[in-house]
């Protein structure tokens, strides 16, 4: 492979990466944002349920209340599967990191190699040169 298309591919893996960390900051935010949702509603529910033990409550306010706690714990299952999908997510995309982190360093191992070899190739052709330059000067003497 030629060092431009080393190069090229390197880029690219690099832009794949900085994706791949975006989208990881995105999910790493939504979780955040998801894990404060769930102690709202579970602060809510513990609020609804000391509500619940007032003495002068009345049956239509605790038949209301009652209904808030199950549409609020519906509320909170939703969000913890959510939760979880997220979170499935983000290790995908950490594995997905891992995998591209592999192959960049692979790939700069092939450039360091390729690298080297160009340098041989060229260092050869040069003594060549010198070689065939020593022995015209040789030639010329004689």
């Amino acid at each position: 492979m030629t060092k431009f298309r080393l190069n090229r591919i390197i880029e690219v893996k690099e832009k794949l990466i900085e994706d791949k960390e975006r989208e990881l900051e995105g999910g790493i935010s939504t979780m955040n944002n998801i894990a404060m949702g769930i102690d709202a509603i579970e602060k809510d529910i513990e609020n609804s349920y000391n509500k619940m033990t007032i003495p002068s409550l009345s049956g239509c306010d605790f038949s209301v209340l009652k209904d808030y706690l199950a549409y609020l714990d519906n509320r909170r299952l939703c969000l913890l599967d959510e939760k979880s999908n997220v979170q499935k997510r983000i290790d995908q995309i950490r594995v997905d990191l891992v995998e591209l982190l592999k192959e960049l360093k692979m790939l700069e191992t092939l450039k360091s190699k390729a690298f080297k070899v160009m340098k041989k190739s060229e260092n050869r052709k040069e003594q060549k040169n010198l070689d065939a330059m020593a022995l015209r000067l040789e030639e010329r003497r004689l």
